[in-house]
């Protein structure tokens, strides 16, 4: 059996990707802690969106300025409600992507209002199953990719933990990234997702990432 966790740096844990390990991450994030943790794209920062302040936390760990908004993460598209206001273009490409390396930009709804811009939030669902494990556990997150503002995203937990002394701990389990960013068994941090604007019509692409315009059914404007 995995223990639930091992030591990390200055005795932060690194929690294992087993139920037990998944249920501590989730009650740190509950109480309000920035974690680690694997995604299908690239290693992330999390912190519950119902605890205070969660995108400016975000920001202060990352050293990036206010004005870049979080995504948030759900386990399930149901998770997303009163996040977010879904239109019709928003419905069908979810239907399409998700869970995957996707996330759309969508007018907020009441419980967004500080996630993400003023009027707008982004969302994804995650494809790799640990972090939906997760994400189920705590509830929906704010999240970023696990780094420095500028520097690279983390490859792993160990390295998150040592590039970013402010965080809690970090759920251990690499990233693994296939085709067009899906799980698969990479040990290599992939693209980050794409990122498609909703609010507009026709959507309009404002980040190729893992999938492409192409893919999308879409050209960039």
């Amino acid at each position: 059996m995995r223990p639930v966790a091992s030591i990390g740096v200055d005795g932060r844990p690194r929690w294992s990707a087993t139920p037990a390990g998944i249920a501590a991450a989730a009650q740190a994030l509950r109480q309000g802690a920035v974690i680690a943790f694997p995604t299908d794209t690239v290693y992330g920062l999390a912190v519950a969106a119902g605890t205070a302040d969660p995108a400016a936390r975000l920001a202060a760990v990352k050293g990036r300025p206010l004005d870049q908004p979080a995504i948030l993460m759900a386990a399930g598209p149901a998770a997303l409600r009163g996040y977010v206001r879904w239109t019709a273009a928003g419905r069908a490409l979810a239907r399409r992507h998700w869970p995957g390396p996707l996330t759309l930009i969508l007018p907020a709804g009441p419980l967004g209002a500080g996630l993400g811009r003023v009027d707008s939030i982004g969302v994804r669902i995650p494809a790799a199953p640990v972090a939906r494990r997760l994400l189920a556990a705590a509830g929906p997150c704010a999240t970023t990719s696990a780094n420095r503002h500028g520097a690279p995203p983390a490859a792993d937990g160990a390295a998150a933990l040592v590039a970013l002394p402010e965080i809690a701990g970090a759920l251990e389990d690499r990233p693994r990234p296939g085709p067009g960013g899906v799980a698969g068994r990479s040990r290599s941090p992939s693209r980050p997702s794409s990122i498609l604007d909703c609010t507009r019509d026709p959507p309009v692409l404002i980040r190729v990432g893992a999938l492409s315009a192409h893919e999308l059914g879409l050209e960039t404007e």
